[in-house]
């Protein structure tokens, strides 16, 4: 790939956590003529790897500022920085140590601003007819009293081109109830699902589309095949084909969204940190990938989604960094 362009999501969120790892290595107080070949090297790769690379000492100043170290003149530029770490003598501080790592998967995270930090809305979304922010949740009324409840960051238009009440959902998760005729549709991506007497679960995201039968039953269609659904069962839909319908899914769990909590059993680390990153205002940054591996079981309250720093720490030994803008990292 030889332009930021042409990046994915994942292949962006790829490349930030491969510049961390080069990163926090040379600025471990070891770093070796290898190491900066190796960095050297994964910088021409393209201009997306050098931006992410300059994106993360950018941030690097004011993350020891806030940690209270100090900032070396002489490693505030890219060219330098390799030098300044191999000429080091001895090993950095604790601290120095983790200014250098927080700053570079913060930067990754929010200096290289794009959809997949969610940090800035696309413009079908400012468009939408109702869209709600970080934390926030709505139920929109619709015709013959069907009713769609919108999750965080979520965003819809209504669709008058059904026999039917429907709406679009651009982007996030929601419930869409049927009314008084039974039926209510909802046009994601490239699929529509049509519920009939009874609710449905879509999540959307530019990965994949999921649609999840609560009750009564819904039929998805995509490019000409359809499936079939009853309660407790959902199927997943991108751009390129649909899957297999899955049964015995926790619906409790996926719609506890409703009653303002969110649950977890048994999931990795990483995958929590990102669905409370839905929610939560600012942003948790996880620099330690072994931790991301761990798996964690837990009920917090939307509203009191902080008390998860306390059972990192316990739970599986994280250490909290806050920073300002209500940034938490955790390594």
């Amino acid at each position: 790939m030889s332009g930021t362009t042409r990046w994915t999501d994942a292949e962006l969120a790829r490349l930030r956590l491969e510049g961390l790892d080069h990163l926090n290595r040379l600025l471990s107080g070891d770093a070796t003529q290898k190491d900066a070949a190796e960095i050297a090297a994964w910088r021409d790769q393209s201009p997306a790897h050098e931006a992410a690379f300059h994106s993360a000492l950018k941030l690097r100043r004011l993350v020891r500022i806030a940690e209270g170290v100090e900032e070396p003149q002489s490693i505030e530029t890219a060219d330098n920085v390799v030098d300044f770490a191999q000429a080091r003598s001895g090993r950095l501080s604790r601290r120095a140590f983790i200014g250098g790592a927080v700053a570079a998967s913060v930067a990754g995270g929010v200096l290289i601003v794009g959809r997949s930090m969610d940090m800035v809305p696309s413009i079908a979304e400012l468009n939408a007819k109702y869209r709600t922010g970080t934390g926030e949740r709505l139920v929109v009324r619709l015709e013959d009293g069907a009713t769609v409840a919108l999750n965080t960051r979520t965003a819809i238009n209504l669709r008058s081109d059904l026999p039917m009440p429907a709406v679009e959902l651009i982007s996030g998760e929601a419930v869409l109830t049927s009314g008084q005729s039974g039926s209510a549709a909802l046009v994601a991506g490239k699929g529509t699902s049509i519920g009939k007497s009874g609710q449905f679960s879509a999540r959307h995201t530019p990965q994949e589309t999921c649609i999840t039968c609560l009750s009564g039953e819904v039929q998805v269609h995509w490019s000409g095949e359809r499936r079939q659904l009853l309660a407790s069962e959902e199927v997943r839909y991108n751009d390129d084909g649909i899957g297999a319908v899955t049964a015995q899914v926790n619906t409790a769990i996926l719609t506890a969204w409703q009653s303002g909590t969110l649950i977890f059993q048994n999931m990795p680390m990483r995958q929590v940190i990102d669905e409370i990153n839905r929610y939560r205002p600012g942003r948790i940054v996880l620099t330690n990938s072994a931790l991301g591996t761990r798996r964690l079981s837990g009920t917090y309250h939307i509203d009191r989604l902080d008390d998860f720093f306390s059972q990192a720490e316990l739970a599986v030994g994280a250490t909290i960094t806050r920073l300002p803008g209500r940034v938490v990292i955790l390594s």
